[in-house]
């Protein structure tokens, strides 16, 4: 690291009375801070021109940690406010082991720059106005001269912002993230989609297809969008029941767009929510920076929530392209189709492509099985035959691709804790189905059971009769959820994991069963306790139940 040179040095002795002059305004009486900090440094260092810059825009610490450039902290604690952060490094095990590291969140600082050997002085400014969102701002300082003075601003410093900014605006193994009215750049994310692969996705073949190709295409065919004077934008809705594969789809999208030669970045949009400057703002930051990363894949995770009535009509205005939305492809996903409006969900040009991402069927079942199989493949302690899948895959019916996983998570951590086949006591509960089958043959052989059958005390006539004096019929109990009867080759009835699975898919059952509905206006279905996120696709099941009856 080079030693502080002789320019920065001279601008040393302004620093201490600079931050006074900061603190005394931020304890004060105050309108528009940004104004304020560009004059107090425009009157400290009369003979350095000083520009003013967006950090979201123009990244120069993280330019500099890429090695792009120098930045030197002045460490003298009189002259910073910054917060000392604790992080983690490594993966895994690697995290327990590290004792991770410090790092400074400034809101205050200042650094000597260098690049492309010209020095500057850096300030790195942060607050928050009452009523505003938070500020992040760098103020560029350079000395003054003839020759680097042209209409005011500095060349050599909008040299480096032009060299920044264009480096700030591509990503560098990320995904940007909007979340608390701004725009983040997330390591994070991007690793945890890095590992995403479509062979992962478990979907009808002939729809996954169809979304591979309506994506990569349309980042192809920009020159056909062209010749027939169609604008190259689209928009596509993935909906369904939760946990049937829609974040996994689109984390594979993401993944194989930053796979292509031509990467395509993807922009993940988690709240519209600005308590300052209201939901329209954050809307439009979203839609410029989606139009600044063009041709870029835009996601609206849970569309249904983020786009409430109050919002609706700025969105579409945005979504339409009051300005030009060239190369953006939008994906919005919802649980519940039917909440989003119609000028979303049924507008053509908008968003008009729909993906239903149903309850798995028996062969997508056993194709989740067969995946489960082959990531144990190398696992020589589970005895996990080719014959099992699509036994499974009976055993399944009703069952979401969330809860198919859970259903191998959990028969797996109990054969790691050491429980067999042979430590469940399965019998009765076995036997269950089979005694409630004989009640029911014996009613029916009854005359007695069937003349009762056909009687009725109750009212038929409707609801909310006020003809007779009957009473009204109560609203039976959900019908129980019972394992299908599957017959077994004889080669595989005691298999550990068979007895194992078969355990947890009545403990899944049971848990369903105990799940608490409550019917919501419109018809849906919402919810609580702990069989939350099952309670939609077993009310589903349960009708599909009723219209086979």
């Amino acid at each position: 690291m080079p030693a502080t040179s002789d320019h920065s040095a001279r601008t040393a002795g302004y620093d201490n009375a600079l931050f006074k002059s900061f603190k005394e305004h931020c304890h004060g009486t105050r309108v528009d801070t940004k104004t304020t900090v560009l004059y107090m440094l425009r009157e400290e260092y009369p003979e350095y021109h000083v520009t003013e810059t967006t950090k979201g825009l123009v990244s120069l610490l993280e330019f500099a940690e890429a090695g792009k450039a120098v930045a030197i902290h002045d460490s003298n604690r009189e002259s910073f406010n910054a917060t000392r952060v604790w992080r983690s490094v490594g993966e895994r095990v690697e995290k327990k082991l590290h004792p991770g590291v410090l790092r400074d969140e400034f809101r205050f600082s200042r650094f000597q720059y260098i690049w492309e050997g010209k020095e500057f002085v850096v300030y790195y400014v942060e607050w928050k106005d009452m009523l505003d969102n938070p500020q992040r701002m760098f103020y560029v300082l350079h000395p003054r001269n003839d020759a680097n003075i042209v209409d005011g601003h500095c060349t050599d410093t909008d040299e480096l912002l032009l060299a920044v900014g264009k480096w700030t605006s591509l990503l560098h193994e990320e995904i940007w993230v909007f979340d608390n009215t701004h725009w983040e750049k997330s390591k994070e994310l991007y690793k945890s989609i890095k590992g995403s692969s479509w062979d992962d996705v478990i979907l009808d073949p002939e729809m996954k297809k169809n979304i591979i190709e309506d994506v990569q295409r349309f980042f192809d065919n920009q020159g056909l969008y062209s010749q027939f004077a169609v604008p190259w934008k689209r928009g596509i809705i993935f909906h369904g029941v939760p946990g049937n594969g829609k974040t996994v789809s689109i984390k594979a999208l993401m993944s194989s767009l930053y796979d292509r030669v031509d990467h395509i970045p993807s922009l993940y949009v988690k709240t519209f929510r600005d308590r300052c400057n209201g939901e329209e703002y954050s809307i439009r930051q979203i839609f410029e920076r989606a139009r600044l990363s063009a041709p870029c894949l835009l996601i609206f995770e849970d569309l249904d929530s983020l786009v409430g009535d109050d919002v609706r009509s700025y969105f579409l205005n945005e979504v339409d392209g009051l300005e030009s939305n060239e190369g953006i492809l939008m994906i919005g996903s919802t649980n519940h189709l039917d909440r989003l409006d119609p000028a979303i969900s049924k507008r053509p040009s908008r968003f008009d492509r729909k993906y239903h991402f149903k309850l798995p069927g028996e062969e997508q079942r056993g194709d989740y099985a067969e995946y489960w199989r082959k990531k144990l493949l190398k696992n020589d302690t589970i005895d996990f035959p080719e014959e099992l899948c699509p036994i499974i895959a009976k055993l399944t019916d009703g069952f979401s691709f969330a809860y198919l996983k859970e259903l191998f998570v959990m028969a797996l951590l109990s054969l790691v804790r050491g429980h067999k086949g042979d430590d469940y006591e399965m019998i009765e509960a076995e036997n269950e189905p089979e005694t409630a089958n004989e009640e029911k043959a014996a009613c029916e052989a009854n005359p007695s059971c069937k003349e009762e059958e056909e009687q009725t005390d109750t009212c038929q006539c409707a609801k909310t009769c006020n003809t007779c004096k009957k009473p009204l019929p109560q609203e039976t109990a959900p019908e129980k959820l019972t394992m299908p009867t599957v017959d077994i080759p004889e080669h595989l009835v005691d298999n550990t994991l068979l007895k194992v699975i078969r355990q947890q898919i009545r403990i899944l059952h049971a848990e369903m069963d105990n799940t608490k509905e409550e019917q919501l206006p419109g018809g849906n279905i919402m919810a609580s306790g702990k069989g939350n996120l099952f309670a939609a696709q077993m009310q589903v099941l349960r009708m599909r139940r009723v219209q086979c009856c």
